[in-house]
């Protein structure tokens, strides 16, 4: 039983709409496809893949270069122990109820 008619969809109307279209089978369906382009046929696609297996690696080499670290200036007048100590106070600069300027 329908009711009256409205602007709003009803559903069985949409199902089979698009259930009909389900029915037309894919053979049917034009849909446009773009040619991929051939890949590079390497030795790697031709053998097959192998996963979950261990893999013993050999170092051959007999010798290998590393580049120098890169150095900071040597800053021989600022060291640790020649810096002022500093100074404590013997009371906070601010106390309760001071007013101070806040930039928002």
């Amino acid at each position: 039983m329908r009711g009256p008619p409205s602007d709003t969809p009803n559903l069985d109307d949409v199902l089979a709409r698009d259930f009909a279209e389900l029915k037309v089978g894919e053979k049917n369906i034009k849909s446009e496809s773009t040619p991929e382009p051939e890949r590079e046929k390497t030795t790697e696609s031709t053998a097959p893949r192998v996963y979950n297996q261990r893999i013993d690696a050999v170092e051959d080499r007999t010798s290998f270069a590393v580049k120098a670290p890169i150095s900071k200036p040597d800053k021989s007048t600022a060291t640790p122990s020649s810096k002022a100590p500093p100074t404590v106070l013997k009371s906070p600069s601010a106390q309760p109820g001071d007013d101070f300027d806040v930039e928002w």
